[in-house]
């Protein structure tokens, strides 16, 4: 990176509520000796805020209470392959643990300079993960294979948290195969992040090698309408390390409630570059929102990162597939070349039948770095990850 040069936290796009807006860069997903971790609580947050992030969230594990996992049978998983996963839970914080971590986030807040959260990853080894955010109280895992009792909680105890879908694709239960639960439709409102990045790895085609299809393309195809995040879900005992995932905010303060709103409101995106300013609007709508449009849109794009700076890079937008089966359920609509530090204009098709739109930047030079379709379009090194429109 050159140092002498710094990416401006200003979008250039033509928004108006843009103006009012900065961008915060921030890691939502970490962990310490409080679970699994080895890192000191004492020290994340400092370090991440010595690495240079703005937002950061400490988010230990509350999984399946070690006296249950004994007792786990196949009345609660669908077979014993799913039975042996599920006892694998890690350790998990308690009520100590969970005090503990408001009082060492709220040490590390500081209104208009720092934003620390607390907040926890329920976590059932053979479903999936959660992150939750903004809730007075944790979950550990009370329903075993099914994800109904951390639904139940957040629709009726903790009506104000946020939450979000990690690692998508990584655990075989895929969150019940990502459906929206019908008792409880109104939590799509919260369900506002899905990790993209998590560490270092690019999940966009997670599980292809295996004959699945991408979980990105399958919990946007379910319903669910999250923005996209890089988180560097750390375990070790150094936090803010360069190269994993991260999260860029477009907020409207440096604060706990501006980063809730940016959360909110789905202007957040994906990257693993350090300082990667990146804000898309489609027709005027900026990403993260609903769209409604014809047959063809204007897609303004402003990304730019000193690490590539008038360099060129692809913008490639991606949409789910239905009917091809070696694709990994991701199609792409339209590429074309940008360089990087430039406002880009370019006008793009919008299938009829597209649900949803996801704008990928991505550095041809390199490759994707996992598994992918034979020469799939949705090729080379994602830079970021744009939070999608949502197509009316």
């Amino acid at each position: 990176m050159n140092p002498r040069r710094q990416i401006g936290r200003q979008s250039r796009l033509g928004d108006p509520r843009v103006g009012d807006l900065r961008l915060l860069f921030g890691d939502l997903h970490n962990h310490s000796l409080l679970s699994d971790g080895r890192g000191n609580p004492d020290d994340a947050f400092r370090q991440l805020r010595e690495a240079g992030l703005d937002v950061a969230a400490l988010t230990d594990h509350a999984s399946t209470p070690l006296e249950r996992l004994a007792g786990l049978t196949l009345d609660d998983y669908p077979d014993a392959q799913a039975l042996s996963i599920g006892r694998l839970a890690p350790r998990s914080i308690d009520d100590h643990a969970w005090k503990r971590t408001a009082k060492i986030a709220d040490a590390y807040d500081v209104p208009g300079e720092f934003t620390a959260l607390r907040g926890f990853e329920w976590t059932e080894p053979w479903l999936g993960h959660v992150n939750v955010w903004f809730s007075e109280e944790f979950l550990p895992v009370t329903t075993p294979g099914r994800i109904c009792g951390l639904h139940d909680f957040l629709a009726e105890a903790e009506t104000q948290a946020l939450f979000g879908y990690n690692h998508p694709g990584r655990e075989p239960g895929r969150f019940g195969d990502f459906e929206v639960p019908a008792p409880h439709p109104e939590l799509a409102r919260r369900m506002v992040a899905l990790e993209v990045f998590n560490r270092t790895q690019d999940f966009l085609f997670e599980g292809y090698e295996n004959g699945a299809r991408s979980p990105i393309a399958d919990c946007l195809d379910a319903g669910w309408r999250p923005g996209l995040i890089g988180c560097s879900d750390e375990h070790g005992r150094t936090y803010g390390l360069v190269g994993k995932g991260r999260t860029g905010l477009w907020s409207p303060a440096h604060t706990r409630a501006g980063v809730q709103e940016a959360l909110l409101s789905r202007r957040t995106y994906a990257t693993r570059e350090v300082g990667l300013r990146l804000d898309a609007t489609l027709d005027g709508v900026p990403m993260g929102s609903v769209l409604r449009t014809g047959r063809t849109a204007t897609l303004e794009v402003d990304c730019a990162s000193s690490s590539y700076l008038g360099d060129h890079a692809e913008l490639q937008l991606l949409t789910g597939s239905r009917e091809r089966a070696d694709d990994g359920g991701i199609r792409v609509v339209h590429r074309s070349t940008a360089r990087l530090g430039d406002v880009v204009q370019v006008t793009v098709p919008v299938p009829d039948d597209a649900r949803w739109l996801v704008l990928r930047v991505a550095d041809l030079d390199q490759p994707l770095g996992s598994p992918v379709p034979t020469e799939h379009p949705a090729r080379g090194w994602a830079l970021a990850y744009a939070s999608p429109w949502f197509l009316a």
